[in-house]
């Protein structure tokens, strides 16, 4: 052995300095490859390519996730009380969600006092009546 490895204990975490990574180099070369994803990846880029359906007398193109729908509310609306029962449960879920941001968006806050002096300060010191600026800064700007 060299004076290398006397020097150095090799054991439960301290791998031979032989056998470590290198400098620059990384642990996972390969890495992993581009085309795997993960289930809910794969399941949203399915629900999203495109097919012809026929509606009526004329044919369309629609993502997959369209079709599910207009086959969801079709069954509802003829009668299908599991879906009827499944389509009301989204309807309140998606119905509720845009309602609550709705009422947010909707909601103002009232400024504070402070903020109304701040403003009435800042603008009574910016103009004065006549929409010009006052003496003192005109002056300034002369000089």
């Amino acid at each position: 052995m060299s004076d290398d490895t006397k020097d150095y204990e090799v054991g439960y975490g301290k791998p031979p300095k032989a056998t470590r990574f290198k400098k620059g180099r990384s642990g996972n070369p390969k890495g992993r490859p581009k085309g795997a994803k993960g289930v809910n990846a794969s399941l949203k880029r399915e629900l999203e390519t495109k097919i012809t359906v026929r509606e009526g007398s004329h044919e369309i193109r629609i993502s997959k996730a369209e079709a599910i729908a207009k086959r969801f509310t079709a069954g509802a609306l003829k009668g299908d009380t599991k879906l009827l029962m499944a389509l009301l449960k989204l309807d309140t879920d998606l119905f509720n969600a845009s309602e609550l941001d709705a009422q947010e968006s909707v909601r103002t806050v009232e400024p504070d006092a402070v903020d109304y002096d701040i403003l009435r300060d800042f603008f009574s010191s910016q103009l004065d009546g006549d929409g010009e600026l006052e003496n003192e800064e005109a002056e300034d700007d002369d000089s």
